[in-house]
């Protein structure tokens, strides 16, 4: 178990040197296709692009998985409007957004 956690730990913080050493080359954040990009307009929509699946889509809360961790969206009221491949689009009132 312990191995598994060393490994993964290490292949996150390779994403992550990956990502930074894009934005040092002078290319956006976004460049590398494989993070996950979170767009908030106002308090009732979030986009959440390049996730890997869904863990919980509830009304007051919903759990996404990504490369980086798990990606938690809290408000009330909150539906997929539009899901298409690793693109989510929710409509609520939206609280929080929080990377765990």
């Amino acid at each position: 178990m312990k191995k598994e956690r060393t490994i993964t730990e290490s292949a996150r913080e390779r994403r992550i040197r990956r990502g930074r050493a894009l934005v040092g080359a002078g290319f956006p954040a976004d460049a590398d296709c494989r993070l996950p990009a979170v767009t908030i307009t106002g308090c009732g929509y979030v986009k959440v692009e390049h996730h890997t699946g869904v863990l919980q889509l509830g009304e007051k809360r919903v759990r996404l998985l990504s490369r980086l961790g798990v990606i938690c969206i809290e408000g009330s009221g909150l539906i997929a409007a539009d899901m298409d491949g690793d693109v989510l689009l929710l409509e609520g009132r939206v609280k929080s957004v929080v990377f765990e």
